[in-house]
């Protein structure tokens, strides 16, 4: 592997400024050669690619070639800042890093590996490397947010990631929203009209055998846009569906009798039997359903904390950033603007 890349790499160490700040290809084209340099090391427009390969090639666009040349180069001085403390992570530590996540998941090894080749679509060693990676940067971060307790004359002041309670009152007062109750649902609903008794009937037995079609596989939602009369779907965005989308209990088109029979005995993923609702026949399915209580000041603590610990490693990935791209090589000159 070392012995093709290296070629590469010694022909990109030899191009022009001109070449490196050449604009980022068209999406869909196929770049090669040096996309940026940080002190003496690389990084090739391959490499950005590589990063890219689960997206299709027709949505790699320049700006998100460029995005993600960033954040290469950004991990890249974080990196190079890492060695210059000494901080390196053994193997062993990488194998618990893998079982841990195993763990989390409820996988065995055998379906981790999977998992890693098939939807991460990369080798068990490249994945290994990104958690090496990552909790080498992590460790930085932990050391430099206590630095200037070792060394006063520390010239990069980061925020020390531990949020206090009163932060958190004070957020979940600000953001009171948040933690507001939630009652909404996605559901398809196919419906017949009827306006005499004998069309009644008619409409029960074709929903009956529309429904014997949805419980041999037929999705409901597709059953519904053959069957279904225009006129009856709600409209979004000046287009019909069968489908009602965050629909909440204050907002149901539906008699009470069916938007409670729907908000509180219909789980999500079930199709109801037939449902008279005034001059309708209808059948629904629950696509997706939320019926979140208010939360409790000490019910929000573990999401507001998350929130604050991101909000101050946001701000610190930001300081260490700007201060190392003070005192480094950067190839472009205007890779970060």
């Amino acid at each position: 592997m070392k012995l093709l890349i290296l070629p590469i790499l010694v022909l990109a160490a030899a191009a022009s400024p001109q070449e490196t700040a050449r604009v980022v290809p068209p999406a869909g084209a196929r770049a090669s050669g040096m996309a940026a340099r940080i002190n003496d090391e690389i990084i090739t427009w391959d490499e950005v690619e590589l990063t890219l390969r689960t997206i299709s090639p027709e949505q790699r666009t320049p700006d998100l070639r460029r995005n993600q040349l960033r954040t290469l180069a950004e991990r890249m001085l974080f990196l190079q800042e890492a060695k210059k403390y000494g901080i390196t992570v053994p193997e062993a530590e990488v194998d618990g890093l893998l079982e841990t996540e195993r763990k989390r998941n409820g996988w065995t090894s055998d379906q981790l590996q999977r998992y890693i080749n098939s939807v991460e679509n990369m080798s068990i060693s490249e994945y290994r490397d990104i958690l090496r990676k990552d909790r080498t940067i992590w460790l930085l971060f932990s050391r430099l947010v206590t630095e200037p307790l070792r060394n006063p004359n520390s010239k990069v002041m980061l925020l020390i990631e531990f949020v206090s309670p009163e932060e958190m009152r004070e957020y979940y007062a600000n953001n009171a929203d948040q933690f507001k109750a939630i009652r909404q649902m996605d559901l398809v609903r196919l419906a017949f009209q009827f306006q005499t008794p004998e069309e009644k009937e008619e409409k029960i037995r074709l929903a009956q055998s529309i429904r014997r079609k949805h419980k041999e596989g037929a999705p409901l939602y597709y059953l519904a846009v053959y069957y279904m009369d225009i006129n009856l779907m709600p409209r979004k965005e000046g287009k019909s569906a069968p489908v009602y989308e965050n629909l909440t209990p204050g907002d149901s088109p539906f008699s009470k009798e069916t938007t409670e029979f729907l908000f509180e005995t219909l789980k999500e993923g079930e199709t109801s039997d037939i449902i008279m609702d005034g001059n309708t026949v209808n059948l629904f399915n629950i696509l997706r359903k939320v019926n979140e209580k208010d939360k409790t000041f000490e019910e929000a603590q573990p999401f507001i904390r998350k929130q604050l610990e991101s909000a101050k490693r946001r701000y610190n990935q930001k300081i260490l950033r700007d201060a190392l791209i003070r005192r480094s090589f950067v190839e472009p000159a205007d890779l970060f603007k």
